[in-house]
């Protein structure tokens, strides 16, 4: 792994706080899902909802409020916070960069605490002569926890300019293990493919279209959407599909601008959500049982953007220009709904009614609309001194339809939403940073920057018989302050990060009273919060086959309004690793120790106390051409030990139905002890 944090790719202020998981550190422990990457990274806690579902919790607020989005290559792929991890085998993944704070100065609504950026795998290599076929691979491995079993099969090609490489990902797993038992309703499966076709027609320019579908079905075990889990709620998502395109152009230019990055993409989801919501009783009797399937058709997402880099030369310095545009427009139809409602004698469980409603659709169609702007400017007017200053201005426009509306809601609020279809609104943000080396191998970074996020289509237009539309909503917005320092030697770094931040106009769903008549909600910009912590993250690469690593995050977070604590925060939590790699590269061992502190510190009304924790987990990777025989080439074998002492945790950050007694699927219980393998072999 070496001494070094691995350096990002995506364009950033030059003293903002990112993470880099190479893919290096993906092989080396066999990840079952993007949700097990992700929680190697400081600042980042993951919440489970089942086998390889989830969101991840960045600086204090989940990924599923719309605040930390995912992009893939640089381009936004939204339309699935809920489930966008799901869609992603880490076989397919070159490297994963997580923006830790403010990121809309460049990426716009949403980044408000951060964002992840997931670079696929890309061909590199030689792409002149003619066309053959250059590698490919396969990987074949088995999980004990859950009977899991995953494959990735894959082949690359080049020649006359062009380049390609594809590959097939399966995943499968049965409901997972702990030491308190079998997690209901916890299974996968996942199938999908993608392939990447590049054109290179002369040095320094590619042309790029990239094609990926995904289906897979999942249960939710708990967590968000699927808490308290078995018996009283069980969720599937059955099928969860994506269909993607991404045409990209990369360009190195001899005029005034030296880079440009552009980018046009397409991405439609459909998931048929099925629900089992059953009232039971204090005899074990299920006296009412929902069963429901929510056809959530869409979004259809399509998007783009374009940046250009201008360096500068002059008498006061060496300069850097980053200026681009992008932009998306999400049509999403109403979902479509069917249930059935089965009633049951308290006593004896007998069927007293059984009413099935057929496919209806649900709410209006809605569209969202994005065009922003942005700039990014750093000089540097003496060589230990970078200086940054970036600006975005931002223009939304939300529609909705008027039909069909429930027939329940009186004719004065459809009269008031008829009249609020369509929502223009502006938002500008900026940053300001600086990286000043105050000694050779120690600098001392220093950030503020602005953040927002603007207001979904359902936040802005939900409507039934008890809740109100607001077209008036706010933006959502953000001030970060950070400094931090950075050491660095040839064979060590380490970086720490210290920031608050403070938010204003937060969305919450209130109480409200409409024509005098109350029993009313509506989403209003009432909240307000602070978060501060600290991020540290370091390597060491102690001699040339031994190398020590770790990480720390500390957090808290506070509802301003209410002086209660912000809910689902890990307050301590970090990872310690040592790694022997032997000097011929014929194997290397990995042990890590991922640690968490308690949390006693709560919002009552929302969460449960937990419990401090270390997880220690060992790994191997065995090259087999160099141990068994030259006739097997590139071919590992990578082991896996996690959880070696079954231990019974809960991650901090898994969300809880408060309404229904602890359990070991609310919060959801992490994965018991585990033994994986893997074979994997590159030609």
């Amino acid at each position: 792994m070496g001494g070094k944090l691995p350096r990002p790719g995506i364009p950033h202020p030059a003293a903002q706080s990112i993470t880099v998981v190479d893919r290096a550190q993906i092989e080396a422990t066999s990840p079952t899902g993007m949700l097990d990457v992700l929680a190697s990274v400081p600042g980042v806690s993951i919440a489970r909802a089942g086998g390889i579902g989830g969101q991840i919790y960045l600086r204090g607020f989940s990924s599923n409020s719309f605040r930390s989005p995912m992009f893939i290559d640089g381009d936004r792929f939204r339309g699935r916070n809920t489930l966008q991890l799901n869609y992603l085998a880490p076989e397919e993944v070159e490297r994963v960069e997580v923006i830790r704070g403010p990121g809309s100065v460049i990426y716009g609504s949403e980044a408000l605490t951060g964002l992840v950026n997931i670079v696929t795998r890309s061909y590199t290599g030689d792409t002149s002569g003619p066309f053959r076929f250059t590698g490919g691979g396969w990987s074949a491995g088995y999980g004990s926890a859950a009977n899991s079993a995953s494959t990735y099969d894959w082949v690359k090609g080049a020649g006359q300019g062009f380049d390609f490489i594809g590959g097939f990902a399966g995943r499968w797993g049965g409901d997972y293990q702990t030491s308190l038992g079998t997690v209901p309703n916890s299974d996968y499966q996942s199938v999908g493919g993608n392939i990447k076709l590049g054109y290179t027609p002369d040095i320094g320019q590619r042309i790029e279209l990239s094609l990926r579908s995904y289906s897979e079905v999942d249960g939710r075990a708990g967590g968000v959407g699927g808490a308290p889990g078995a018996p009283y709620l069980q969720v599937r998502q059955d099928p969860n599909q994506v269909h993607s395109a991404r045409f990209g152009y990369t360009g190195e230019l001899d005029g005034l601008v030296k880079h440009v990055e552009s980018s046009f993409y397409v991405n439609y989801f459909d998931t048929k959500l099925s629900t089992i919501n059953n009232t039971i009783n204090a005899a074990g009797i299920a006296t009412r049982t929902v069963k429901s399937t929510s056809h959530v058709i869409g979004p259809l997402m399509i998007g783009g953007r374009s940046q250009a880099e201008i360096p500068w030369l002059s008498p006061w310095g060496a300069t850097k220009t980053t200026f681009g545009l992008d932009g998306f427009r999400e049509a999403r139809p109403g979902s479509e709904l069917t249930s059935e409602t089965i009633t049951r004698n308290a006593t004896t469980g007998a069927v007293t009614s059984d009413v099935v409603s057929p496919y209806t659709k649900q709410g209006p169609d809605t569209t969202q609309s994005n065009i922003g702007a942005f700039v990014l400017h750093e000089w540097k007017p003496i060589q230990a001194l970078t200086l940054s200053a970036g600006g975005r201005f931002d223009w939304f426009n939300t529609t909705t339809d008027t039909s069909p509306l429930s027939s329940a809601i009186p004719a004065s609020v459809k009269a008031a939403y008829s009249s609020n279809t369509n929502v223009d609104q502006t938002v500008p943000t900026g940053s300001a940073g600086f990286v000043y080396g105050i000694l050779p191998n120690v600098d001392l970074l220093g950030n503020v920057a602005t953040s927002f996020r603007e207001p979904t289509n359902s936040e802005l237009y939900a409507v039934t018989a008890t809740q109100l539309p607001n077209p008036n909503l706010k933006p959502e917005s953000g001030v970060t302050y950070e400094g931090g320092a950075r050491f660095h030697t040839a064979n060590a770094e380490l970086k720490v990060t210290a920031f608050d931040t403070h938010y204003e106009n937060f969305l919450q769903t209130v109480a409200v009273t409409f024509n005098g008549v109350s029993g009313y909600t509506q989403s209003q910009n009432v909240g307000k919060a602070a978060v501060t912590g600290v991020e540290l993250e370091a390597r060491w690469q102690v001699t040339p086959t031994v190398n020590i690593f770790t990480n720390f995050a500390q957090l808290r977070g506070t509802n301003t309004v209410t002086d209660t604590p912000l809910p689902f925060l890990a307050p301590y939590r970090g990872r310690v690793g040592i790694q022997y790699a032997d000097p011929n590269g014929a194997y290397s061992i990995l042990g890590v120790v991922d640690w968490a502190a308690s949390k006693t510190r709560i919002d009552p009304a929302q969460e449960f106390q937990t419990a401090g924790y270390a997880i220690p987990k060992l790994y191997a990777t065995l090259q087999l051409g160099q141990l068994v025989s030259p006739q097997l080439g590139d071919t590992k074998l990578i082991l896996g030990l996690e959880n070696i002492f079954n231990t019974a945790y809960v991650d901090a950050s898994t969300f809880v139905n408060r309404s229904y007694s602890r359990s070991f699927t609310n919060p959801l219980v992490e994965t018991g002890r585990n033994v994986s393998v893997k074979l994997q072999h590159t030609f």
